[in-house]
């Protein structure tokens, strides 16, 4: 049977490559002193802009871009958004390599397209620079999560959390993944009694705008973990308390009953 082969993928990068061409004049010129002394003359100023120049205008294209980006992106312009980032050509060329794609996921996900925005995370996390990653990988599980795809999210959070133990958001939604697994036949609780960890420790770290659903959520591992009966009925009454679902908490406690 023939076996199939993948070719290797060969990437080229564009300054390093104008580096190494511009030796080639130095050989040509070699012989011609004067008009050596002029590529050098020449060769010196690029390099003074590349230096000088270049940065100042990459910083000053990136806040405009993300000053404008996150204008349209409060009132929902997302084409907007999507034009404004296909005219960055100098950030394009130039700039961070993360940034565009990055945007472009944000506006993806806040527009509801989670696939779309988990595409453009991924994107943005290949060639994101190591004090970039944390936050896209963040994002990027969210965006796993968004659209089922359970088991690497939950990778991703894990990967996550050995990084920065206290980050609210992975926390919880580690812990949300966990309450939704389905246990096998005979399977112990083990992974709901991990949820129950999550949360509680998500909770005092956690925006007050979240904490109804986090208590919620703890309130499902708790049952979901075989849980004593009283140390359920409390977290519900607290649940009940800072405004969970009372539909959702009507169906947990006739679950509990069942």
């Amino acid at each position: 049977m023939a076996q199939s082969s993948t070719a290797p993928r060969v990437e080229v990068n564009v300054r390093w490559m104008l580096v190494l061409l511009s030796v080639v004049p130095f050989l040509v010129l070699r012989s011609h002193r004067a008009a050596l002394v002029g590529y050098c003359i020449a060769l010196s100023v690029l390099l003074v802009a590349l230096l000088i120049w270049l940065p100042r205008r990459l910083a000053d294209a990136e806040r405009r871009f993300t000053r404008e980006a996150l204008r349209r992106l409060a009132s929902r312009d997302f084409a907007g958004v999507e034009t404004l980032a296909a005219q960055q050509r100098l950030l394009s060329t130039f700039g961070r390599r993360h940034l565009i794609p990055e945007t472009l996921g944000l506006a993806a996900s806040a527009s509801g397209q989670h696939e779309v925005a988990r595409q453009r995370y991924a994107e943005a996390l290949a060639v994101a620079s190591p004090d970039e990653r944390l936050r896209l990988e963040v994002n990027l599980a969210g965006e796993e999560l968004a659209t089922g795809r359970l088991a690497e999210a939950e990778g991703r959070y894990r990967t996550v959390l050995r990084r920065r133990p206290d980050l609210p958001l992975a926390l919880a939604n580690l812990g949300r993944i966990l309450v939704r697994r389905e246990a096998a036949p005979g399977e112990d609780a083990e992974s709901f009694v991990e949820a129950v960890d999550l949360l509680r420790r998500a909770l005092p770290l956690s925006d007050t705008r979240d904490v109804p659903g986090l208590r919620l959520a703890l309130v499902e591992a708790l049952q979901r973990s075989r849980a004593p009966r009283a140390e359920w009925l409390d977290e519900l009454e607290r649940a009940r308390a800072v405004g969970a679902d009372p539909a959702a908490c009507d169906a947990l406690a006739r679950e509990r009953r069942a």
